[in-house]
């Protein structure tokens, strides 16, 4: 199995490929970063693929040679830009687009209603603008829920805490979110406040030994966030941890109905960090159930100045002589000093993609 963590701006792009019991190539893909993962123009005006453009171009390829090649399955853990935006300007890019999924995890705001049984708001839906077969000149929105179900992508099932699922001799484990952080998105759709998810100034002058010594913990209030689905990705007797943006207490609660807890660890071959390394999304407590030297932060660190360094100090502090990877390596020499790295507590490195074999 090979996981790729496509540069995405501030935002996550996760492309998994392995093959499966039967043979099968298998694309996983989650999340698709902002637009410009999928596409941006150059300094001339033209249009130059990001990382998500490429790798859906070479499976465009592979398709054509072997229709099996496709994206498998499309996890949209929730829809902050930085995490849908990609997949939007694909969409509206793209008019084959679906030709290429097999199917989508998503939780939208019409089946939360239903599950809920409570009125949604009236600017939940998700609009695109997808063109009319090949003509570019005409363009007719739908929303991805309804695009998603008439083109037999989705199966209208929300995804939640505590729930199993076997796909492709993968197991998913679902650790976010729960019932109530969806009913708060119900709520609560594009009136988000200024709130606890937003790091105003970078934290980088402290020293990581003072960041441990002064830590305290306030955790993330965002109502986007904690939508997020999380889960333990388990390929034959590996653990792998996706995090998305969700809530540690959330992500805490799920780990506990898996039967871990600070006596009996979770063991990953990596941690892809909540929220791009921000100090309100991982605590103590939650560092205390997980057995992982491999941590990755998934940030180029020009919004919001994540990750915060408070967060690292915190994953240091707690785990034994971790490595935090970066997909964006430059970060580190803005976040780190020379005495932090003097200390030998701690190793840091790049990271685009991983490679494991099925014990």
């Amino acid at each position: 199995m090979k996981v790729k963590f496509l540069k995405a701006s501030n935002g996550d792009a996760i492309w998994i490929t392995l093959i499966d019991e039967e043979s099968k190539p298998r694309n996983i893909l989650i999340d698709g970063g902002i637009g410009s993962t999928y596409q941006s123009k150059d300094k001339k005006g033209k249009a130059v693929f990001g990382d998500l453009g490429h790798e859906i171009e070479n499976l465009k390829k592979l398709n054509e040679v072997d229709c099996n090649h496709k994206i498998d399955l499309l996890i949209l853990t929730h829809v902050d830009d930085d995490h849908i935006g990609g997949l939007l300007k694909w969409f509206e890019q793209d008019p084959s687009f679906s030709k290429l999924i097999g199917k989508i995890w998503f939780n939208s705001g019409r089946l939360i209603s239903e599950y809920i049984h409570q009125k949604q708001q009236d600017d939940f839906d998700i609009v695109l603008n997808i063109r009319d077969n090949n003509n570019t000149s005409i363009r007719q929105g739908a929303t991805f829920e309804t695009y998603a179900t008439t083109n037999q992508l989705w199966e209208r099932r929300l995804i939640l805490q505590e729930q199993e699922h076997t796909v492709f001799g993968l197991t998913f484990r679902i650790l976010s979110p729960s019932k109530d952080r969806v009913q708060l998105l119900l709520n609560k759709w594009k009136s988000e406040d200024q709130s606890l998810n937003t790091s105003k100034s970078n934290d980088y002058s402290k020293s990581i030994a003072d960041h441990i010594k002064d830590d305290q913990f306030l955790e993330d209030d965002s109502v986007h966030n904690g939508s997020s689905i999380a889960f333990i990705l388990t390929y034959g007797t590996k653990n792998f941890l996706f995090l998305a943006d969700a809530h540690p207490s959330v992500i805490i609660e799920g780990l506990r109905h898996f039967g871990f807890d600070s006596t009996k660890r979770l063991t990953a071959e990596f941690v892809k960090v909540s929220h791009h390394g921000s100090k309100f999304n991982t605590s103590k407590e939650l560092l205390k159930i997980l057995d992982s030297s491999v941590f990755i932060i998934s940030s180029n660190g020009q919004i919001h100045n994540l990750p915060d360094k408070q967060c690292l100090a915190r994953i240091i502090g707690c785990c034994n002589n971790p490595k935090i990877l970066f997909n964006y390596p430059e970060l580190t020499a803005k976040i780190f000093t020379k005495s932090d790295c003097d200390s030998n507590q701690f190793l840091v490195g790049e990271v685009s993609e991983l490679n494991f074999n099925c014990d």
